[in-house]
């Protein structure tokens, strides 16, 4: 009998071996730059315009400029820009992104991350945490050539890029978080990154590609509804990487987190919310400079999106507040009647 449970006790050894040893993701490495982008808005536009024509995306997918004034396209005193979550576009903050932008008078950009927003059925499939971080590193480029300070608003993995943005780069003025996905409600996905982890990927899945099917066809038109598992083993990556107490406490800028919680049993399903609030306890910011929020209403983890919902008005007038009275901003009327007087 110990003969038989030492060489089971054996091999029980060899297979962890086996498995320590086994094939991780192998990533290249982010590289940290700002990106050059033209200065001239004219010339910006129009090369954002070509760049998103090239990329074979949906219909209505493609990052834009929002203007604060259509009319008289120029740099504002604070631009905004919007990140959005993984495998979405510009629809996952509307109509809160567009309504913070033209209230304080602010140039938007509406961001679109690599790969995001394509036709292809292996979207995602060449993303990786260098290309993934360089979207938001081009986004804040752009932000910065429209407006004199700029503040980030992301949402989930738009969020998490959002973060990585503020660790690296103090002068933003301030960041609006909504639902940032600082670990995955299934902490299974941290499979992804270990070793085996590509295969132990597609065993879970049945396969390389994730198929959505409970998106109504509306909001399909701006989500991914197959996408390469590849994007999540980089997902995941950017999460061990960067959603770090150590990275969390390089970030000083002011920041509003809000989130979906009503209780336990009903809360965010996408992203962590436990996550959520020990990163917040961690970041650098002074306490009287950053603001957390549930919203038990909005009901989903996306909650600054028409699609989803259910406490748009609460996001928005939160998120107002915290920018008027943490950030500073002032609003587009009071711009006016300042300069007047």
């Amino acid at each position: 009998m110990k003969r038989f449970l030492q060489i089971i006790g054996g091999l029980f050894a060899l297979l962890a071996i086996i498995y320590c040893l086994g094939p991780r993701p192998a990533l290249a490495p982010v590289q940290y730059a700002n990106l050059p982008v033209a200065t001239d808005l004219s010339a910006l536009k129009k090369a954002i315009a070509d760049t998103e024509k090239l990329a074979h995306l949906k219909p209505d997918n493609e990052a834009r400029i929002i203007w604060a004034d259509s009319l008289h396209r120029q740099k504002t005193a604070v631009s905004m820009i919007y990140m959005p979550g993984f495998g979405a576009s510009w629809a996952e903050g509307d109509p809160v992104n567009k309504r913070l932008a033209r209230h304080f008078g602010c140039n938007l950009y509406l961001a679109r991350p690599y790969e995001h927003g394509v036709t292809s059925p292996n979207a995602l499939k060449n993303l990786t945490p260098a290309t993934y971080a360089a979207s938001a590193e081009r986004a804040l480029a752009i932000g910065r050539a429209l407006g004199n300070r700029v503040v980030v608003i992301g949402t989930s993995a738009g969020g998490m890029l959002s973060l990585y943005l503020a660790a690296h780069h103090p002068d933003l003025a301030g960041l609006v978080l909504y639902s940032p996905c600082i670990a995955v409600a299934n902490p299974a996905l941290k499979l992804a990154t270990m070793p085996w982890g590509r295969n132990v990927v597609s065993l879970a899945l049945g396969g390389e590609h994730v198929n959505i099917t409970h998106y109504k066809p509306d909001r399909a038109r701006y989500w991914l509804t197959r996408y390469h598992t590849n994007g999540l083993i980089t997902l995941q990556t950017m999460i061990d990487r960067y959603m770090v107490p150590d990275q969390f406490a390089k970030v000083k800028q002011p920041i509003f987190m809000g989130y979906y919680f009503k209780n336990d049993a009903h809360q965010d399903k996408v992203a962590s919310v436990p996550a959520m609030l020990t990163m917040f306890d961690q970041l650098g910011t002074p306490a009287n400079q950053k603001v957390k929020q549930a919203f038990p209403l909005a009901g989903d983890h996306v909650i600054a999106s028409h699609f989803t919902s259910g406490d748009l008005d609460g996001v928005y007038r939160a998120s107002e507040l915290f920018l008027r009275q943490t950030v500073g901003l002032v609003p587009a009327g009071q711009q006016v009647r300042l300069a007047v007087h």
